[in-house]
C-alpha cells in the first residue's frame, strides 16, 4: 500500500475536480522504535473544502463548515528537511500549481512554519485558533490562578479581540492589563503571551477568514495525529522504522479518499 499511496493516479485526478480550496495542515505524533526509540511522526494533509457561511467571533466556534470535497494524507519517520521535499510533489500531484492557491493552518511550532516558507512561500497561513487560546489561557492563568473567574475573563476577553483585531488585539489586551497594574509579577506573563504572538503577526488574520468562510484551526491534521497515535502507541508496541512508514501509509489510505480508489480503481 505505501508503494501504492505514491503512484496512485485516480485519487489526484479526482482531488484535482473537486470544489473548494485547498487546506494544507502538518503536525507530528510520535512512534517508539527498535532502532532510535521515541521518533517524530511527521503528518500532512491536503484537502479540499468549500467556502462556508460568513460568521462573526461569536460564532465561531457554533458554525457549521462544510466538510472537505476530497483529502489526501502522508506521513514519515523523517526529519523535516526530508519530509517537506514530498510537500510539493504532493501538492502538484493533485493539481495545486501556485503556493498562493494554498491555506496553511498549523500550531505554533516553529519547524513547521519554516518549512511552510521555504516550500509554499506566498500562501495563506493561519495561527491554530486553539493553539493561540492555549497561550491566552497560560497567561490569564499565571495572572490571576488557575480556575479563577479572573482567569476565565481574560481567557474570554483576549479570544474575543484576538479574533477580532488579531495582533493588534493582543497588543491591546496587554496594555489595558499593564494599565491596571503594572509590576514585574504581571508584565512577565503578559510579556510571554506577547511574544508567543509576536512570531505569527502575520497568521492571526481570523476576522477575514471568518469572513470569508474559511476554516481558523488545523484540526484535520491533530485527528490524523491522534488516529495514527493510537494505532502505533499500543501498550509496550516498538516498532522497526520501516514499519512505522507501512503503518503510517495504512493509516493514511484508509482515512482519506485514497480509500476507495484503492478498493475500486477506475
Amino acid at each position: 500500500m505505501r508503494r501504492w499511496q505514491s503512484q496512485d493516479e485516480q485519487t489526484p485526478q479526482e482531488f484535482a475536480k473537486a470544489k473548494g480550496q485547498v487546506e494544507f495542515t502538518v503536525d507530528a505524533g510520535k512512534a517508539n522504535t527498535r532502532e532510535e526509540g521515541w521518533k517524530d511522526l511527521k503528518i500532512a494533509v491536503l484537502q479540499k473544502r468549500p467556502l462556508g457561511q460568513e460568521a462573526t467571533s461569536a460564532e465561531w466556534q457554533s458554525r457549521d463548515l462544510p466538510k472537505p470535497t476530497a483529502c489526501v494524507a502522508f506521513a514519515a519517520l523523517r526529519p523535516i528537511k526530508q519530509f517537506r521535499k514530498s510537500w510539493r510533489k504532493w501538492s502538484r500531484r493533485v493539481g495545486v500549481q501556485q503556493a498562493a492557491q494554498m491555506h496553511v493552518l498549523a500550531d505554533g511550532a516553529s519547524w513547521i512554519w519554516k518549512a511552510v516558507g521555504r516550500v509554499f512561500t506566498g500562501c495563506e497561513q493561519t495561527l491554530d485558533i486553539y493553539h493561540g487560546c492555549e497561550h491566552l489561557a497560560k497567561a490569564g492563568q499565571r495572572l490571576y490562578g488557575e480556575g479563577s473567574q479572573e482567569a476565565g475573563d481574560f481567557l474570554e476577553r483576549g479570544r474575543t479581540l484576538l479574533l477580532e483585531q488579531g495582533w493588534n488585539g493582543i497588543t491591546g489586551l496587554m496594555g489595558a492589563e499593564l494599565a491596571k497594574e503594572d509590576t514585574p509579577q504581571r508584565r512577565g506573563p503578559l510579556e510571554k503571551m506577547l511574544a508567543y504572538f509576536a512570531k505569527h503577526v502575520g497568521r492571526l488574520d481570523y476576522a477575514k477568514r471568518l469572513k470569508e468562510g474559511q476554516a481558523i484551526g488545523s484540526g484535520a491534521v491533530e485527528g490524523w495525529a491522534k488516529t495514527l497515535g493510537l494505532r502505533l502507541k499500543a501498550r509496550g508496541a516498538r516498532w522497526r522504522k520501516k514499519n512505522v512508514n507501512r503503518m503510517a501509509s495504512l493509516g493514511c489510505v484508509r482515512n482519506s479518499s485514497q480509500w476507495s480508489a484503492y478498493w475500486h480503481p477506475a
